[in-house]
């Protein structure tokens, strides 16, 4: 390994993130001394402080310690760093709120089996929302964006909250059954007739769902 290389790639990387030396340190548990002594190539790392920096900065081994010149930030990982930086200074609590509310959307992401035409997608419709060019701490702007995303996710991207179906029936069959069937008048066998009804929708729902679970189209927003 070069240590003159990976002090350059380093930099470059932790540079492209707009992370300091201290937030690096922080996100990856490696010591400030030993990035800085990394960075002023005076020391060699192991390859477990390696894949520290690696996953810290969401970049694999080989393009920490390889040769090719850093991309764009356009990615989920990229951006999960990037909103972690603005989230680490601020001490607002509403862009706390705002930073961790949209962290925890693209964290449920990357943690999804998702595919090809899904990833691209997303990371498209991240890089068009231009993160980066929000000036520092527009809450207002960043609540923007989340409502984009997320609207995007659902008509675009054809994601559907956890367990929505079998919610939508619960909220509107089951209140229509009991008020219908405590009518007094009302005979036996139609209250039956439309319990069961009430019984098949939500049974429906419970299929739905569990369909769009195995499509990997149920997400948590």
């Amino acid at each position: 390994m070069n240590p003159k290389s990976l002090a350059k790639r380093l930099k470059e990387l932790r540079s492209l993130r707009g992370m300091s030396q201290e937030f690096l340190a922080e996100e990856s548990r490696v010591g400030l001394r030993t990035i800085q002594r990394i960075e002023n190539e005076e020391s060699e790392p192991t390859g477990e402080t390696i894949k520290r920096l690696a996953t810290a900065l969401g970049v694999e081994i080989n393009e920490l310690i390889g040769s090719h010149s850093p991309e764009e930030t356009s990615d989920l990982k990229g951006t999960i760093i990037f909103l972690k930086k603005q989230l680490s200074q601020t001490n607002k609590k509403s862009e706390i709120k705002t930073f961790e509310k949209f962290i925890y959307i693209l964290n449920n992401l990357r943690d999804k089996d998702l595919n090809t035409v899904q990833i691209e997608g997303i990371e498209s419709y991240i890089k068009y929302l231009e993160l980066e060019k929000i000036p520092s701490f527009s809450n207002d702007i960043f609540k923007q964006k989340i409502k984009k995303f997320r609207t995007h996710l659902k008509t675009k991207l054809r994601f559907v909250p956890n367990n929505y179906y079998i919610s939508f029936a619960i909220i509107f069959a089951v209140p229509f059954s009991i008020t219908f069937t405590i009518q007094p008048k009302i005979d036996l066998n139609i209250r039956i007739a439309v319990i069961s009804v009430v019984l098949l929708l939500i049974g429906i729902a419970i299929i739905m769902d569990l369909r769009m679970k195995r499509q990997g189209r149920s997400f948590s927003f």
